[in-house]
């Protein structure tokens, strides 16, 4: 299987159109800003942008699970801890565990704390999620803790830092922190600031994996992976706890990138869309002594940031 060519399983697509009665219908400016939506438009959200945050992270996480070595650390575990901030109806969460149950056999439970601003498409994550443990091909548990919380200043996060106990071995954040962005939440680099407080709760093999759009900010010359790679670049460079292990080039290049523009682009195919498409940027960031592990027999990557010929909207070079 291609990363980047998904098909939501069949089962998963009865329970997300038939159960749920979600409906695919693409509307880009209506997803800029996801807390005040409507019951009626997270319907529309689960038909159609769930599936697109389902391939999405299938797909990465069948590439952490590619890496050399990594596995090995994963294999004999029957219990994993997972956050998800801003997890919306939690398409990145599914598709998640469904890439895991395929690569780990001992694997029987994963326990997830998940948060969004959205009470209506926390309580559609929870239905949700009863109905996927119940279906048959699910042979492990989901126990999945998901809250409410509208996230307007740095306190929020660290109330939810503080809400958590546990370490976790897979972290994520979809498509969400432009939010913060756009509206101007934090004074400081919002990709930066949510970094510095949640990568700490990260286990000594976990990882986090962090997507955004690749559009554009409204009011600057910058676009959304500029501005994430900056921020990382930057708390990567103060801390020297983390390391990049996607894109591989990353791990080499992030002391030095000032901050480059990235996108790759994945497909989802489900019963109301055939290879419908999503263009995103992400990096899997682990603590460094993990990804030094990992990485350090393989070869090393060029960085299409500096090389002043590479088409900047290829596949990433994995």
């Amino acid at each position: 299987m291609k990363y980047n060519n998904v098909t939501i399983p069949e089962w998963l697509d009865r329970i997300i159109f038939d159960d749920f009665r979600a409906v695919y219908e693409p509307r880009p400016m209506e997803v800029v800003y996801n807390p005040d939506q409507p019951y009626d438009f997270v319907k529309l959200y689960l038909g159609t942008y769930f599936p697109r945050s389902y391939a999405e992270a299938y797909g990465i996480t069948f590439q952490i699970l590619s890496i050399k070595g990594f596995k090995e650390h994963y294999i004999n575990l029957e219990e994993i801890n997972l956050l998800d901030f801003c997890c919306g109806t939690g398409g990145e969460i599914i598709g998640t565990i469904v890439a895991l149950q395929s690569k780990l056999p001992n694997l029987k439970r994963v326990n997830v704390d998940a948060f969004d601003a959205n009470v209506d498409a926390v309580r559609f994550l929870l239905h949700l999620m009863s109905a996927v443990n119940s279906s048959k091909e699910m042979r492990i548990t989901i126990n999945i803790n998901p809250q409410c919380i509208y996230i307007n200043s740095e306190q929020e996060i660290k109330d939810i830092v503080n809400l958590t106990n546990v370490q976790y071995h897979f972290m994520m954040s979809f498509k969400a922190i432009n939010e913060f962005v756009q509206h101007k939440t934090f004074d400081k680099n919002a990709y930066e600031l949510i970094a510095s407080h949640l990568f700490p709760l990260l286990s000594p093999d976990g990882v986090f994996i962090m997507t955004d759009v690749s559009t554009k900010l409204n009011d600057s010359i910058l676009f959304y992976p500029q501005m994430m790679n900056i921020g990382l670049n930057n708390y990567i460079k103060q801390t020297s706890l983390y390391k990049s292990i996607i894109p591989a080039a990353c791990f080499n290049h992030e002391g030095i990138c000032s901050g480059c523009y990235m996108q790759d682009s994945f497909y989802v195919t489900h019963t109301r869309k055939l290879k419908d498409i999503s263009k995103v940027a992400y990096r899997v960031l682990c603590k460094t002594n993990f990804a030094v592990e990992l990485m350090h027999n393989s070869p090393k990557k060029d960085c299409r940031a500096i090389n002043n010929m590479a088409d900047k909207n290829l596949p990433y070079n994995n």
